[in-house]
């Protein structure tokens, strides 16, 4: 019983410290805010996002990342934009701290973006 109890306290520790570590990575969006990933090895203090906007229409027409650390550079990104209901975007190469990804036709309107999820491969 002794044994069962500390594999469960060494247990929660773990998850404890793993949650605690993916809520320290910042993502600075402007109007629509970004999510947060915290197992990201290759830029570890957050990326900002730029939204492409198309007054004529009202429609979000790309998402950019931006300021992703150097060392990401030729990683591969991707985007998930809606948890719930949105496909995967990408793989997109990293170049020069960037990576933009483009929507196809129907564009979003930026109030039907309630939330996007960045990772980066390799």
């Amino acid at each position: 019983m002794k044994r069962l109890l500390l594999a469960l306290i060494a247990g929660a520790t773990v998850f404890t410290v793993a949650f605690a570590s993916a809520a320290t990575l910042s993502v600075n969006g402007n109007v629509i805010q970004a999510g947060v990933d915290g197992n990201v090895q290759c830029d570890t203090d957050g990326v900002d996002t730029a939204y492409g906007l198309e007054t004529s229409d009202n429609t979000v027409r790309y998402v950019r990342i931006e300021n992703i650390d150097p060392a990401c550079n030729g990683a591969d990104a991707f985007l998930k934009v809606n948890e719930a209901t949105g496909d995967a975007m990408g793989p997109v190469t990293i170049a020069d701290g960037k990576a933009t990804f483009h929507f196809s036709s129907p564009y979003p309107s930026p109030e039907s973006i309630s939330s996007i999820r960045v990772w980066i491969e390799g």
